[in-house]
């Protein structure tokens, strides 16, 4: 009888510590998910000196590629594209999620064309397409691209992205994010 005591004694101490084990995981948990609220809430306020996704960055199991990824739309919020391109560029390159590497190659590809690259945000247009071919925010902006500003460069005279359709003469290419998905980024993953 003393022998089963013991066993139950035992029971109970790794009863305990697999619960204390639970909660620091689950404080862990809710301390990661304060921090990422906090990000989202900056990103919408669009205060651009927010560092909570660079602090959720050092959590155990945190999603890089996908901390990554809001980083880079707080980038693009704040105007800053090159550093942008280069987060949307690393996220694509290093998740095997094709939802996330599909919606950071068509952000790279609105930032490309921030930066007056065309033909480069064609090409990641049609890429995001290959993942997701009814990605419709790709398809008009490829289109767009197509129609207003590739097909005009290749011999049928001067074109640039301000004279492509849909642009008004009085909107300038910064004003370029009006409704059917024109050119602005996808952060809701």
């Amino acid at each position: 009888m003393v022998r089963k005591g013991k066993d139950t004694n035992s029971v109970y101490g790794l009863l305990f510590l697999g619960g204390l084990v639970c909660f620091a995981v689950a404080f862990h948990q809710w301390s990661y998910t304060q921090l990422i609220t906090a990000g989202h809430q900056a990103v919408a306020e669009q205060r651009f000196d927010s560092q909570h996704y660079e602090q959720a960055n050092r959590f155990w199991f945190a999603n890089q590629a996908l901390l990554l990824f809001n980083q880079s739309i707080l980038a693009y919020k704040a105007r800053n594209f090159t550093r942008a391109a280069d987060q949307l560029r690393r996220v694509s390159s290093m998740t095997n999620n094709p939802e996330l590497r599909t919606r950071a190659l068509y952000n790279l590809g609105v930032v490309m064309l921030a930066l007056d690259e065309v033909k480069g945000a064609a090409e990641l247009f049609k890429e995001a397409l290959r993942l997701d071919p009814e990605d419709k925010a790709a398809k008009f902006n490829l289109e767009l691209l197509y129609q207003g500003v590739l097909r005009k460069e290749e011999g049928h005279g001067e074109a640039s992205l301000q004279q492509a359709p849909g642009l008004g003469q009085d909107q300038d290419k910064k004003d370029y994010q009006g409704d059917a998905g024109r050119s602005t980024p996808k952060s809701g993953i």
